[in-house]
């Protein structure tokens, strides 16, 4: 199961953003998906990581993002 976060940003901001991604070939939601995914490893410990990834093989889920 995923956790939806929302966060909000001003209008020019996320439009100004928008643009430059795209030129980039990626978007927000793309590089928001690999900021949490680092906030993830950096600040859940590796045996957290592991036990959750373990859990999620035994429930047939698949296990949490990583990069």
């Amino acid at each position: 199961m995923k956790k939806q976060i929302t966060i909000s940003v001003p209008d020019d901001q996320a439009e100004a953003l928008a643009c430059f991604l795209y030129k980039k070939d990626t978007t927000i939601e793309q590089e928001m998906e690999y900021a949490m995914t680092r906030l993830y490893e950096k600040h859940v410990p590796p045996t957290v990581r592991d036990f959750l990834e373990t859990k999620a093989e035994l429930e047939g889920q698949p296990p949490p993002a990583q990069g």
